[in-house]
């Protein structure tokens, strides 16, 4: 063993739960990343009290729950929602007995984006299709360990904390977020602490500022020295009478000579604002989330960028994270022999479906194309099939369906047969 290997790596500092900070808002037992420098606690919990923290989840959270998350099956190139699969509607409709699809699927977002990991419990007897999906909160899981077959084990703690329990891998469906080891997401709130932190902090200072009427401090004088007794009496009777809000135009009546002066601090002086923008833009990075739909009033846009701008944030926000969940799904939900036919698709096309125009313009660049069939569109539109919308027609309505063609052929040859149809047409051609 080398001089290097005996060296600690770098890593985030930890407290163990032998530290008291362990236990302490904000600690790691709390799901924290302890003591940013501005001095505020920084956990998952208390970030999402930071406003543009919770926008960036929220939105991205209500994003995924309305995008439909189906089972699709694959047979030599043909593909099927898989609607007969047990697993279609866990993943479609309800995951388990108390959530739906949009709710299991916003939470599974909301813990990779706080947590930077989701986990469930498989609820699946030996040999049997899967039952149910169970949520597990992050706080219960102690520790993810490798073992020497490669497969992972799961210790995780109970509702009330007392006693652990080991799961295999096979037991636990998980996805990660961006991950270093491989085996555990990274929680982006422990990278972010000091941004989230001096939002914080800002945002705590300003409630000061108004809870004490704009004044954040006064010097009180006074022409003789006090005691303790008379110095603790004349904060007190101050504080009470005049400090908060309501008290700003309150008369103030000094005796003995005092006299009283404010310290002039601005926040003007201060940059609130441009370190509110500035920290925006910084926390909405971390998320991928535009401005924009943070409902920002950074930024001004047009209608055209706007469409770019949910565009960008689909392909760059949104698709990796349903790739994410995709690829969980297949890797931990799938049997080895349904791999091979079986994956799970989120549908974005309500996302980026657009105005009526372009939609209905797009279809029928779709349908003349002939890779969609009048069915599959109305299909999208939630509309019912009708018969005959399966073909594939051009805007001519030619039907390219080989049988068919053979069926209209024959139906004119029969047509001319009986009606001459073919020496009309030549003489017409003559006369011509």
């Amino acid at each position: 063993m080398g001089i290097f290997s005996k060296m600690g790596r770098p890593r985030a500092e930890s407290w163990s739960p032998t530290d008291d900070r362990y236990y302490t808002p904000g600690g790691f037992y709390f799901g924290g990343t302890g003591a940013s420098n501005s001095g505020i606690a920084v956990s998952s919990d208390s970030a999402m009290r930071q406003i543009t923290v919770h926008a960036c989840v929220k939105v991205l959270s209500q994003s995924v729950a309305q995008l439909p998350c189906r089972l699709m099956e694959d047979v030599n190139g043909v593909k099927n929602k898989a609607v007969d699969h047990p697993l279609y509607h866990i993943l479609h409709d309800m995951p388990n007995g108390w959530q739906s699809a949009p709710e299991f699927w916003g939470m599974v977002v909301a813990h990779m984006s706080l947590r930077g990991e989701f986990i469930a419990y498989k609820v699946q007897m030996p040999g049997r299709p899967l039952q149910a999906l169970f949520p597990i909160s992050p706080d219960r899981l102690v520790s993810v360990d490798q073992n020497k077959n490669y497969t992972l084990n799961y210790k995780i703690s109970s509702a009330d904390g007392t006693q652990t329990k080991d799961y295999p891998q096979s037991s636990i469906f998980h996805v990660r977020g961006m991950t270093m080891n491989g085996i555990r997401g990274v929680n982006p709130i422990e990278y972010a602490r000091e941004s989230i932190g001096m939002s914080l902090a800002s945002e705590k200072f300003l409630s000061g500022w108004y809870g004490k009427g704009m004044h954040p401090g006064a010097i009180l004088k006074h022409p003789l020295t006090l005691n303790a007794p008379a110095h603790a009496n004349l904060k007190k009777t101050f504080k009470e009478k005049y400090a908060g809000l309501g008290t700003e135009h309150e008369f103030m009546i000094l005796d003995e000579a005092m006299d009283i002066t404010f310290p002039p601090i601005r926040l003007v002086d201060a940059q609130f604002l441009e370190l509110n923008r500035m920290t925006d833009a910084q926390i909405a990075g971390i998320f991928r989330v535009p401005l924009i739909l943070l409902q920002s009033d950074h930024l001004t846009t047009t209608f055209a960028s706007a469409e770019q701008i949910v565009l960008a944030f689909s392909t760059h926000a949104l698709t990796p994270i349903l790739v994410n969940i995709e690829k969980a799904v297949y890797r931990d939900l799938l049997t080895d022999a349904e791999k091979e036919r079986y994956y799970a698709k989120f549908s974005m096309a309500g996302l980026l479906r657009g105005d009526m125009a372009t939609r209905f313009k797009a279809y029928q660049t779709a349908i003349n194309a002939e890779f969609m069939n009048p069915n599959e569109v109305r299909d999208l539109e939630e509309l019912n099939a009708y018969e005959g919308g399966e073909a594939f027609r051009t805007r001519t309505s030619t039907i390219k369906d080989p049988q068919k063609l053979e069926e209209v052929y024959d139906d004119d040859d029969e047509e001319d047969a009986a009606t001459g149809g073919d020496e009309n047409d030549t003489n017409k051609g003559q006369t011509k």
